[in-house]
């Protein structure tokens, strides 16, 4: 993918993740990937990594991790005819901000290119999936 489609926001999308290869516990495997120019979003089997690069020289980096049992849901928004993105949200426990003293939970939330809304809907399939129990690490790798 060349830089003007990462500029425009247009994510890549993969299996691997080499910022969060160091990061997957024995027997974790990286279920499907979305990165952007900068950040990233990672599912595997046991869980969801968000990557958010920071300052001018990218240098400094926020890993997240959020295991399964504290997702609490996922939705998928596609684009309307006059939206020119898609819209997933993903809620989590431990993603919290404070408002006039009062802590309020926020989900995670991204957009998808309307060119990429089969990648987006492949992407609420295997989030789906991975909370269903319905993927199982692989054995004998």
């Amino acid at each position: 993918m060349g830089i003007i489609d990462q500029l425009l926001g247009k994510a890549d999308t993969s299996k691997t993740s080499v910022t969060v290869q160091r990061f997957l516990g024995e027997g974790e495997e990286i279920l499907t990937a979305f990165k952007f120019f900068r950040d990233e979003i990672v599912v595997t089997n046991r869980g969801l990594f968000t990557i958010d690069v920071q300052g001018m020289t990218g240098s400094k980096k926020e890993h997240k991790y959020f295991p399964l049992k504290g997702i609490k849901y996922v939705s998928y928004e596609s684009a309307g005819v006059f939206d020119m993105d898609a819209d997933i949200k993903i809620g989590v426990d431990g993603n919290s901000t404070v408002v006039n003293g009062v802590q309020h939970s926020i989900p995670l939330a991204f957009k998808i290119p309307k060119a990429q809304a089969a990648e987006g809907e492949l992407f609420f399939k295997v989030m789906k999936a991975a909370l269903d129990g319905l993927v199982k690490p692989r054995t004998g790798t």
